[in-house]
């Protein structure tokens, strides 16, 4: 009779077995195929730590599958979210994944709100688990970095707003500005995205020196596609005006020829997409939908695009 077994691990206590499993199963799985495997290490690999539970599955012995769940916050108020949920394909179906998956959901604070990011097609299936909220929309596009040089060259001319790098800024302002965005704060997670290998951060900053915007973007598993992740603001012309010295930055600095956007776009429809299809002409190439167990207390109409699959 077959042996199946679940491992619970914190970051801290991962190997470099365990950080090579993850970073294999993921890209091999094309859960997110712009993922580099240094992004993994890096998230996962080192302190500052995550609040995280990875969980792996065996079988005979045998890595088949595994999941992580991220917490973020205080004793008050906490999100979780639910990242590579990852199974060997041979043994889909047979209900090895849906017990990954229940050790992980036993292991969640029930007064968080609990998230992840769908495909489309698997909605139904995360519903009947608990997450039957859909908060939004993510549609990615693609976009020229080129195009984007000409179409938003007019954004250097909002004077009132300035771009400076991460390096300008005290880390803590993003921190305070990413809480007034998710309502929380995520000191840990803002630390470790910021400092991903090869990434950029920008940052737009008003006349009085607050935060009014911020984007990081890094270049793809390809070095095709430059990633934007997040992007807020707060409005559109702040948005491009980001967007703008970005795709200046990867132009200049990296082999990107395009830029990759994951939008939030379901209470920002009309203006957001139109920033994107009616701009560029582009349609989107693939979406997948936030779902949560709980209503949250995100300010959408400060996301353009978020961080990551997973991350929020």
């Amino acid at each position: 009779m077959a042996n199946f077994v679940v491992e619970r691990k914190s970051p801290q206590e991962l190997t470099q077995e365990d950080i090579e499993t993850l970073v294999k199963w993921t890209t091999d799985a094309g859960w997110d195929p712009h993922v580099r495997p240094s992004d993994i290490s890096h998230m996962y690999g080192g302190p500052p730590y995550l609040n995280a539970k990875i969980f792996f599955g065996f079988l005979d012995g045998k890595r088949i599958g595994h999941v992580a769940l991220i917490t973020v916050g205080n004793s008050t108020d906490v999100m979780e979210y639910i990242t590579m949920f990852i199974m060997d394909k041979p043994l889909r179906g047979k209900g090895y994944g849906l017990k990954i998956w229940n050790a992980m959901w036993e292991c969640r604070d029930t007064s968080a709100n609990t998230y992840l990011d769908a495909v489309t097609k698997m909605s139904s299936n995360y519903e009947s688990m608990g997450l039957n909220i859909v908060e939004w929309d993510n549609r990615e596009y693609i976009i020229p970095l080129s195009a984007i040089a000409v179409k938003y060259k007019m954004t250097e001319r909002i004077g009132n707003v300035l771009t400076k790098p991460l390096s300008e800024v005290e880390l803590d302002k993003i921190v305070e500005y990413d809480a007034m965005v998710y309502g929380i704060r995520r000191p840990v997670l803002i630390k470790k995205w910021t400092a991903v290998p090869e990434s950029f951060t920008w940052v737009g900053v008003n006349e009085k020196g607050d935060v009014v915007g911020c984007i990081t973007i890094r270049e793809g598993a390809d070095k095709q596609d430059a990633i934007v992740g997040p992007l807020f603001s707060d409005n559109l012309e702040i948005a491009k005006k980001l967007m703008y010295i970005a795709a200046q930055t990867m132009s200049s600095q990296t082999s990107s020829k395009n830029l990759r956007i994951l939008m939030c776009v379901q209470t920002r429809e009309s203006n957001a997409i139109q920033m994107i299809e009616s701009d560029f002409g582009v349609k989107c190439c693939a979406n997948f939908l936030r779902m949560c167990s709980k209503k949250s207390k995100v300010d959408i109409s400060k996301i353009i695009s978020i961080h990551s699959l997973g991350y929020g």
